[in-house]
């Protein structure tokens, strides 16, 4: 439910800044938001969950009132194995040739977890 009200926040927020041909410059814990260039068009927006979802958005103006829209959302999910996850990347693009997306799910190895011990508990494991 929060994910969905924070979506329409961006939203809003984007649409706001295109009526009012200023986009301004946002960057907090988990939303990054940046103007590419001088077109008031463009921007860069880089959404982070906390549970490890990333979105990651490009707009440009290829002709005057034509936005292209290029974007990532990479999901991971538990697999069966404890070595390997699963991830759902879905790449998508808006534009002059509409919307295409393509969706993979694809099996990853988990990075290992490095444990670190105090010098006090390596001498107490060595004896």
């Amino acid at each position: 439910m929060s994910a969905n009200l924070f979506s329409l926040f961006i939203i809003i927020l984007i649409a706001n800044a295109v009526l009012t041909a200023v986009l301004p410059r946002l960057q907090d814990e988990h939303v990054r938001l940046e103007p590419t260039d001088d077109n008031k068009y463009s921007y860069t927006l880089r959404i982070e969950h906390p549970d490890g979802a990333v979105r990651e958005e490009t707009v440009q103006e290829i002709d005057t009132g034509e936005p292209l829209v290029n974007g990532v959302f990479r999901q991971d999910f538990e697999a069966d194995d404890n070595d390997l996850k699963r991830v759902l990347v879905i790449t998508y693009e808006a534009g002059p040739n509409g919307y295409v997306a393509k969706v993979r799910l694809v099996l990853e190895k988990r990075e290992p977890v490095i444990l670190g011990l105090s010098p006090n508990a390596l001498k107490s494991a060595a004896g």
